[in-house]
């Protein structure tokens, strides 16, 4: 896993502009399956894989959960949503996967 937090990546949009401290724009009581609904709705598939690329990268690593929590710390907390860091990313990925698999297209990531 890269470590560089100054690179952007998929899961960066998804923290930042739905779950993140204006996540009310999207949902008045920044409930976590109408946020995630709004990011599936109006993401392609090609950046949900990205996003799913992410979680893979964060749960392989065994810093991974850490870096994760460092890297949004300041932006998002998913304790309010009742859940720890590995119980969000794990809903996430399930979601994302189910929402590909439902609309017809595959999660398997590209080996490049």
């Amino acid at each position: 896993m890269d470590t560089d937090m100054t690179k952007s990546c998929e899961m960066d949009n998804l923290v930042g502009a739905y779950f993140g401290q204006d996540c009310d724009i999207f949902d008045p009581d920044c409930d976590f399956d109408n946020l995630l609904n709004e990011y599936l709705n109006t993401s392609p598939p090609f950046n949900l894989r990205m996003l799913l690329a992410n979680i893979y990268e964060f749960e392989q690593e065994p810093e991974g959960l850490h870096i994760f929590d460092k890297r949004y710390n300041f932006d998002f907390a998913p304790d309010r949503w009742e859940m720890t860091s590995a119980q969000w990313l794990h809903a996430v990925k399930e979601r994302v996967i189910g929402h590909l698999y439902a609309h017809g297209h595959s999660s398997e990531l590209s080996k490049f």
